[in-house]
């Protein structure tokens, strides 16, 4: 007679798990680890289940190389005990009371690395349990040659004290893992770039006025000037000097090398000169905010002006700036005028300027026009700039003559217009001179005052065509020039 369990018993069955693994191991552990322990221990306890490890790889979806592992570290943890290295065979030993055993079985390669550990800091630190398997886990996990790791932790020990954190450390480690780090000279010449990394930072904190080691955050804000800004050391030295207008702090000039590296396309390097090139040009981008006011000046608008300087030349954006602070313009007034002018076809400082003082001398006859014919303010329209263009540039008419047919235009309800009529006139006639001018007058007075006797003091149409309102946007010049034309031929 034979006894036994049915095959399908141990999927129903329960596995017992001490509250010492749960309350003290799963916390620290892997979680593979875990289910690793936990898969093995079924087996355990249910032997007819016989679960090979190419069956646990599987089931598990984990390589063997990461189940042998799990098991190295619950040997570690006083939980497993390797019986057979060929083929890997390992033997689970109950909790109870062996955690934390040393006569329950140990690991002579872990063994051998946490005595090595001991010397890194001559004595006079002696790193805990927990530590220990987080530095051989660099090992294990990060594939880490032990001497590397033992060279990382000497490294810390000289730039960051003795009492430096393991994970500071760590971060390190997988930078190191991530680099590809797999032999001893791989491991002294990542750790050489990572010296570099931390005398630069001993340099700038001394320049800065600051004393003591360098924070781990410090120690990453510089090496992101370097590796991923591609500042080089000797820029960032040099942008030390301009933390002096305000706090002289790494979190400053972290700001200040922020706003360099922003005027820069893609990851070109920045080493002293062009790190000065880039200031220069900042410092003239905030000086056409200054201009504009102080309501300008913030970080957005210097890029807004940078942007500019792609198209614009610096010294056409200034002309820009001073003529829209006249005005209380703001940095959009700023684009906007700069594409009028570029529309126009003017694109260097040169032509900009003779425009800009064109612009006003023109704006200061048409206003003493109006002061000659006590005309208001209205706006200085573009038909009233065309009509200056036209007598001065293609009739040939200097001011003094504008100046002189304007007094015959005072009487007119649309003296702008009448002028207008008056220097075609003259064009016509070939009147050049003020003298010139006043003896047409006269002429045209006594031919005024002999039409009227002859007609019995009728008007000579020629002399009274309807005056309308002047628009300065209503009608183009040669509309006007057209229509005044028709009223005097018709007449």
């Amino acid at each position: 007679m034979t006894f036994g369990f049915d095959e399908r018993y141990a999927m129903f069955d329960v596995t017992p798990v001490d509250n010492q693994f749960i309350l003290e191991c799963i916390p620290q552990a892997k979680g593979d680890y875990v289910r690793v322990y936990l898969y093995g221990l079924v087996s355990c306890y249910h032997p007819e289940v016989n679960i090979s490890l190419e069956q646990m790889c599987h089931d598990l979806d984990l390589p063997e190389e990461e189940i042998s592992r799990a098991y190295r570290y619950w040997e570690r943890r006083r939980l497993v005990r390797r019986i057979s290295d060929d083929p890997p065979m390992w033997q689970y030993v109950r909790t109870q009371g062996k955690i934390n055993d040393p006569d329950a079985g140990i690991d002579p390669a872990y063994e051998a690395f946490a005595e090595a550990l001991y010397g890194v800091f001559d004595n006079n630190r002696r790193l805990h349990g927990k530590e220990i398997e987080t530095c051989y886990e660099w090992v294990e996990d990060l594939h880490l040659p032990m001497e590397a790791v033992i060279m990382l932790l000497k490294h810390m020990a000289r730039n960051k004290g003795k009492n430096f954190s393991i994970q500071s450390a760590g971060r390190i480690a997988l930078e190191m893992a991530d680099a590809q780090v797999r032999t001893l000279e791989d491991a002294e010449a990542f750790l050489s770039q990572d010296q570099q990394i931390n005398e630069g930072v001993r340099k700038i904190l001394r320049k800065l006025g600051k004393r003591g080691l360098a924070s781990e955050a410090q120690t990453e804000m510089y090496r992101k000037w370097i590796q991923e800004w591609h500042f080089s050391p000797e820029a960032v030295e040099y942008a030390c000097a301009d933390t002096a207008k305000g706090d002289p702090s790494m979190g400053y000039l972290d700001g200040i090398l922020r706003n360099v590296r922003q005027a820069i396309p893609g990851s070109e390097p920045i080493d002293r000169q062009r790190y000065d090139e880039i200031r220069n040009r900042r410092e003239q981008h905030k000086a056409v905010l200054d201009i504009l006011g102080s309501g300008n000046m913030t970080e957005e608008n210097v890029l807004a002006v940078a942007e500019m300087e792609k198209t614009y030349p610096i010294g056409v954006i200034l002309i820009g700036a001073r003529e829209c602070a006249a005005t209380h313009k703001n940095v959009a007034d700023l684009k906007a005028l700069l594409e009028a002018w570029r529309g126009k076809g003017f694109t260097t400082q040169e032509e900009v300027e003779a425009y800009v003082k064109e612009f006003k001398r023109q704006n200061e006859l048409l206003k003493r026009l109006r002061e000659k014919w006590n005309a208001g303010e209205p706006r200085i329209g573009e038909t009233s700039r065309k009509m200056v263009n036209r007598w001065e540039k293609e009739w040939g008419f200097d001011e003094e003559m504008i100046l002189k047919a304007a007094e015959y235009a005072s009487e007119a309800k649309a003296p702008m217009a009448y002028l207008d009529s008056i220097l075609n006139s003259f064009r016509e006639k070939n009147i050049r001179t003020p003298e010139e001018a006043d003896k047409e007058q006269i002429k045209m007075k006594s031919s005024f005052s002999a039409g009227r006797e002859s007609a019995g003091n009728r008007l000579v149409t020629a002399q009274q065509y309807t005056q309308r309102e002047y628009s300065d946007e209503a009608e183009s010049p040669e509309e006007m020039l057209a229509r005044l034309k028709e009223e005097i031929d018709n007449a």
